[in-house]
């Protein structure tokens, strides 16, 4: 998968779970998840979507709010990981 591919796919798992984001708007990579409404329950979902949809599990010691606190850091561990 390319990493335009990644991006796109990613963001599309992340919308459904930011619940302060605008319809149809643009996942902004770059800023705080939790301030778009990522919760610990939409956390958990998403880590299970991550996991089926990409092929890819986290381990525990990357389960971090800095792994967790902007799409883009979330992206750069789940490329490391494939």
């Amino acid at each position: 998968m390319t990493d335009t591919n990644l991006t796109a796919k990613l963001q599309e798992i992340l919308r459904p779970k930011l619940r302060f984001l605008t319809p149809g708007a643009d996942v902004p990579m770059d800023e705080d998840l939790g301030e778009l409404g990522l919760d610990s329950m939409a956390s958990i979902d998403l880590l299970m979507d991550i996991e089926s949809q990409l092929g890819v599990q986290i381990p525990d010691e990357l389960m971090t709010a800095e792994t967790f606190e902007t799409g883009n850091h979330l992206l750069a561990v789940i490329e490391k990981l494939m």
